[in-house]
């Protein structure tokens, strides 16, 4: 998969890291039916800081490594 950035889809993250689910799931980003949606997009929906959800999420998935 190419780098993962704010612009990247949230269902394009979940079907290659679905373990990923759970995190974003506790930021309250829709990893469902609004998985269409930009990162960036769904983590301000969500009320979430884009910038630091997107950090969260590479520092769960460089951990899984």
């Amino acid at each position: 998969m190419e780098e993962i950035t704010l612009d990247t889809p949230v269902n394009e993250i979940l079907r290659h890291y679905p373990e990923a689910v759970k995190l974003l799931s506790s930021f309250g980003l829709d990893t469902c039916c609004g998985g269409a949606e930009p990162l960036k997009e769904a983590a301000r929906q969500a009320g979430q800081e884009p910038a630091q959800v997107l950090q969260a999420l590479l520092g769960f998935l460089e951990a899984q490594k």
